[in-house]
């Protein structure tokens, strides 16, 4: 895709400084204007493909949570939704549990809280990108009975496997704390060994 000026790298002339602990405090700043400029441009319509897998997602979502049961075995009928890095992941983080491990997941990875989903929305799709794709959803999350919270905004990374099937491989939440699902399981996964 050609470069506009929206999309152009910024750089910036800075005193040869390499200390980790000066550029640290830039990251999130940088990863947060990065993503910011994924998201404006993730407003165009979606494959068919990549609405299904995410309506389907959000489908099985919003049954779960009137269910009790094992979540490590619902997740498990939903591999064929991820790409296997990020299911992987997904599976070790979930089978974490506080008493033994000392740490868990303590949120909804689908909605970015740790309350009710109660629906979701496709609201855009970036350009196709080689196998990849960016797809907007606007997560309506909050208390039973209080629908009226706003919507919680997540990037949902697709690529395309060889049978042509779209699959989710990342997702980055633009909320309050912008971060991305993968690293934060490898970091969470790995303080475990």
């Amino acid at each position: 895709r050609p470069e506009s000026a929206a999309h152009k790298p910024v750089v910036a002339c800075c005193h040869s400084q390499t200390d980790s602990s000066r550029t640290a405090p830039m990251q999130p700043l940088l990863a947060t204007s990065l993503i910011a400029t994924v998201v404006t441009t993730a407003n165009g319509p979606c494959p068919k493909g990549v609405i299904d897998q995410l309506d389907g997602l959000y489908r099985w979502q919003v049954e779960r949570m009137d269910q009790r049961g094992d979540a490590v075995k619902a997740l498990a009928t939903q591999r064929q939704r991820f790409t296997p890095s990020l299911f992987e992941l997904l599976m070790e983080a979930r089978q974490l549990k506080r008493t033994s491990d000392g740490r868990y997941l303590d949120f909804d990875v689908f909605s970015d809280t740790q309350v009710m989903t109660f629906g979701a929305s496709v609201t855009g799709c970036s350009a196709e990108i080689g196998n990849s794709i960016q797809a907007t959803v606007n997560v309506q999350a909050g208390l039973r009975g209080r629908t009226g919270e706003p919507p919680r905004r997540l990037l949902y990374e697709l690529k395309r496997d060889s049978t042509g099937s779209w699959r989710i491989n990342e997702i980055t939440y633009l909320n309050e704390r912008v971060f991305q699902l993968k690293p934060f399981l490898q970091k969470l996964i790995k303080s475990m060994t």
